[in-house]
């Protein structure tokens, strides 16, 4: 196997930038503007007053998209063995512990996510029509997209 220091230097990822790296992503310096950037994103992020009434609005997308990503069809395993052996739908107390310890865990779960960003649109941020159940793969996906420009 080739070691990284034998392979030649790429240009950094970052548009116009001569520095070089070694395995083409951001130099130093980008990497730092670009972490700068995703904490200035995160304190908005906090900032958005998530407060009693989104949290009751987040619980009835759930429900209402049957605890399943929108994109991928993912749900959380106590939901997919209720539907499994037909037994009804589980409790809601049952469903939304197991996606906080799999929170917590750094593992899979879900999201109610703004269609529509609040940034764009601030009016629909309690709007149900906006609301989508998106796991944290999805969700995160479709994040990266809109940084990037694409819908």
């Amino acid at each position: 196997m080739t070691e990284a220091r034998n392979l030649p230097k790429r240009s950094c990822s970052s548009p116009g930038c001569s520095q070089l790296t070694d395995d083409g992503s951001r130099c130093p310096d980008h990497r730092r503007a670009r972490h700068a950037q995703i904490n200035r994103d995160r304190a908005y992020s906090s900032a958005k007053d998530y407060g009693a009434a989104h949290r009751e609005m987040r619980l009835r997308a759930f429900i209402r998209d049957d605890w399943r990503c929108c994109d991928c069809g993912w749900e959380p395993d106590v939901v997919r063995d209720f539907r499994q052996y037909e037994l009804g739908d589980p409790p809601v107390e049952q469903i939304l512990h197991e996606l906080r310890d799999r929170h917590n865990r750094k593992e899979r779960h879900l999201h109610a996510d703004h269609e529509i960003p609040i940034q764009e649109r601030p009016d629909l941020r309690l709007s149900m029509e906006n609301l989508r159940t998106r796991c944290n793969a999805c969700h995160s996906a479709k994040t990266l997209r809109e940084l990037r420009g694409i819908r």
